[in-house]
């Protein structure tokens, strides 16, 4: 027994030598290779769960008017799965997205590719995505009442995209008839400008009703960024002193808000001025919004393919222009506008 404990004393006196020292270490780092990947596929499982769950719950809000989480990976139909929208007759399956190619475009143009594992969280498969081509691809929402705004109403517009490359006009959506100085008309868009003349490179454009706002500077490098939220916001705050409403526009850049903007509209007489919004609403020419595109006036960029004796916004007034040309795997839009602390919850959500 005494030799026993004596051994042990010495043991324990002794520690360990170094080539002990060197296994272990290497069994700790093998052991870490192991449980990283491990490690990494748990936490961006839950990201995505967490995301899941929050857009579920933002489809339940009375003022979100169209939810798409392209979660469906396969098919021509995004499902909009807004649960009980504040508008009236309300069926979400009008505002539905249907996967479009535009006819003036040759066949053999590639359409668009659902991307499985292309999407946000994208190393483990968890989320889909939709690549558009930036030729001729967009996705139409055919329902209108529950997206048909005035400068009295308040309005959000939130989704995640992920450019392949900025080019002039790339544009994630719109509800916008853009023509001539003289007959032009939008209620809410946003576009790209990286070469905005004497306002600046890289910035980013909106029209809100007979507004047009430029952003001189987003802080983001677009085609290096992978993905970013961008966000619209309209909020109105009142009446002029004509009498006519006023409101507040703001633009986002994953949750920030981009601040003050130039007021460009007398620069783009053709996308927000003249007619404003009315030739959009559905006492005018009642025009659809479109992801993934800028609508635009026939008869004034495909004159050759206008014909005034036919009736029908989409069947002769809109033509498509200035496609986007990216992925895209989430789309919101809300009949209200959504505070800074909310647009922020969204993005802290939705980031990767």
């Amino acid at each position: 027994m005494k030799t026993v404990k004596t051994l042990k004393r010495r043991i324990l006196r002794r520690g360990f030598n170094f080539i002990e020292i060197t296994m272990a270490v290497l069994l700790l780092a093998i052991l870490m290779a192991i449980m990283l990947p491990a490690i990494s596929r748990a936490k961006d499982r839950a990201k995505f769960v967490r995301w899941f769950a929050f857009n579920r719950q933002c489809a339940n809000d009375p003022a979100n008017i169209v939810n798409f989480n392209f979660q469906e990976g396969t098919g021509n139909t995004l499902n909009n799965i807004c649960a009980g929208a504040d508008v009236e007759n309300f069926k979400a399956y009008e505002y539905d997205g249907h996967l479009m190619k535009n006819n003036s475009t040759s066949t053999t143009v590639n359409n668009f590719q659902w991307i499985k594992s292309g999407g946000r969280w994208a190393k483990y498969g968890y989320k889909y995505a939709l690549q558009f081509n930036g030729v001729d691809t967009y996705i139409l929402i055919p329902g209108t009442q529950g997206l048909d705004f005035s400068p009295f109403d308040d309005f959000t517009v939130l989704c995640w995209v992920k450019f392949d490359k900025l080019g002039l006009g790339d544009c994630p959506f719109s509800k916008s008839l853009w023509g001539t100085e003289t007959d032009a008309a939008c209620q809410y868009d946003m576009y790209s400008n990286p070469y905005a003349g004497t306002y600046g490179q890289g910035s980013f454009d909106v029209d809100v009703f007979t507004t047009c706002g430029t952003w001189l500077d987003t802080h983001v490098n677009f085609n290096k960024a992978n993905w970013v939220q961008l966000g619209l916001r309209y909020k109105h705050t009142g009446l002029d002193a004509s009498g006519d409403p006023t409101g507040q526009i703001t633009s986002f850049i994953n949750g920030q808000a981009l601040g003050d903007f130039l007021n460009t509209t007398s620069e783009n007489p053709s996308t927000a001025s003249a007619t404003g919004w009315k030739a959009c609403s559905g006492s005018g020419l009642n025009v659809p919004l479109v992801l993934g595109a800028a609508g635009c006036y026939r008869k004034y960029w495909s004159p050759a393919t206008y014909d005034k004796t036919k009736v029908g916004v989409l069947s002769n007034e809109l033509i498509l222009k200035f496609f986007f040309k990216g992925r895209m795997d989430e789309f919101l839009l809300y009949k209200r506008a959504l505070s800074d602390n909310e647009i922020i919850g969204h993005y802290e959500m939705g980031k990767e």
